[in-house]
């Protein structure tokens, strides 16, 4: 289905090759494989980043743009008061981190709002599906540190490794060039995304993530 618009956006010159990265906060709401909110640990904010690749396409009317992404995602959450036999509380006074890494296929629609100074700006909607790669916890106690490396597939059961969808919103400015002039046009958008609430193998976060998109 997406060949023959990809090739008619192409005749009308509407289609660009896009990149970009994403960075920002995480935040887990409800733990992995839980059926309440309460958490094991107690929990901190993390870092998130993703890197992806796809393809923008402009709409006729040039009043909105859908964007086709497929990417790398990795998304973070402190943990506080892991058990410690060493330490004199039971407990380590260390921040240990669990960190989610995914290959992730995202659509996004995009609609021009307001033009500021000859730049356009835009208000986006979309979804993400991820399929879970790994999982690394890094475990910290007082006097040492423990990675634990889970592959998606043992994180699941060999059922599946899909989880629940990200909803994503956005607002953002499009800018004329590139950084240091690369690319025909960039994008730089605030991002916030919500793992909605569905069964799933994986933590679920809230994020709000700066997103920083090069057109070609």
């Amino acid at each position: 289905m997406l060949i023959p618009a990809v090739i008619w956006a192409q005749d009308e010159k509407r289609l660009s090759v896009v990149t970009g990265t994403t960075q920002g906060i995480s935040f887990m709401h409800k733990e992995a494989l839980s059926n309440t909110n309460k958490k094991t640990f107690n929990t901190s904010a993390g870092y998130a980043y993703s890197y992806f690749a796809g393809i923008t396409v402009k709409s006729r009317s040039g009043k909105a743009f859908s964007d086709i992404l497929l990417g790398y995602k990795s998304y973070s959450n402190g943990l506080k008061g892991v058990v410690d036999i060493n330490s004199s509380t039971g407990f380590s006074n260390r921040r240990s981190v669990d960190r989610f890494n995914y290959i992730t296929l995202e659509y996004r629609y995009s609609r021009y709002i307001k033009t500021i100074k000859d730049y356009n700006t835009f208000f986006s909607a979309g979804l993400q599906a991820s399929y879970i790669l790994n999982e690394k916890k890094r475990i910290r106690y007082n006097n040492g540190d423990e990675t634990i490396r889970t592959s998606g597939k043992n994180i699941s059961n060999n059922f599946v490794l899909f989880t629940s969808p990200t909803l994503i919103l956005s607002y953002g400015v499009e800018f004329d060039t590139g950084v240091w002039r690369i690319g025909k046009k960039s994008r730089l958008s605030l991002d916030f995304t919500y793992d909605m609430f569905m069964t799933s193998p994986s933590n679920k976060y809230i994020g709000t993530m700066v997103n920083y998109k090069l057109l070609f």
